[in-house]
């Protein structure tokens, strides 16, 4: 993953993509307001990745369908775990990583669908097995990848397919920024008020 500065700016001074750009150029601030946000992102990305966990178990009890829309949704799921390891490491935001995720679906899911493969065909002991095999497998592959540049195709080109921005975690963000307006804000606000009077 270690690249020198060479090479990152070659790579996006060659790449074209508006959202890779963003990307690499915006870094958190610096200091204990850059250590707030990642602690703040990991939490949200945690809440909304659980959420779409049981959005994903909810759909296999869906008559006809469900199954298919199970193998979709763990696709997407296991390609987005296996990349979240290159994103938090080179410190991209979670909105820029969902905003990526969901306007390049397609790839994602044909990246996610060969681990849950041994999910569906094998008995459970057996898949187990396979997906502790695969799985750090993909995650390496992912990291190692240059997906960000090597998806070629700017986003008009693929509007021009047919190939829109997917909403996959619609569900998830509104439910996971429900759970969140529960918190008792309003009374920590209030206690800090008095302090301060």
């Amino acid at each position: 993953m270690g690249r020198s500065k060479f090479t990152v700016d070659k790579v996006s001074s060659q790449n074209n993509t508006p959202i890779m750009q963003n990307a690499i150029q915006a870094k958190r601030p610096s200091g204990l307001e850059g250590v707030m946000i990642g602690i703040g992102e990991q939490v949200y990305s945690i809440l909304l990745l659980s959420v779409f966990f049981l959005e994903v178990y909810a759909t296999g009890f869906i008559p006809f369908i469900g199954k298919v829309l199970n193998f979709l949704l763990l696709s997407w799921m296991y390609a987005y775990y296996c990349f979240e390891y290159k994103w938090n490491f080179n410190e991209v935001a979670l909105d820029r990583r969902l905003d990526y995720f969901q306007s390049y679906w397609p790839f994602f899911a044909g990246f996610g669908s060969p681990c849950v493969l041994a999910i569906f065909f094998f008995s459970p002991l057996v898949s187990y097995g396979i997906m502790a095999i695969l799985f750090p497998l993909f995650v390496l592959t992912a990291t190692g990848s240059e997906a960000d540049q090597e998806i070629s195709f700017e986003r008009s080109k693929w509007r021009a397919a047919g190939v829109e921005k997917l909403p996959i975690f619609y569900v998830s963000n509104n439910v996971s920024m429900w759970i969140l307006s529960l918190l008792p804000l309003e009374k920590q606000d209030r206690t800090q008020d008095r302090k301060t009077q």
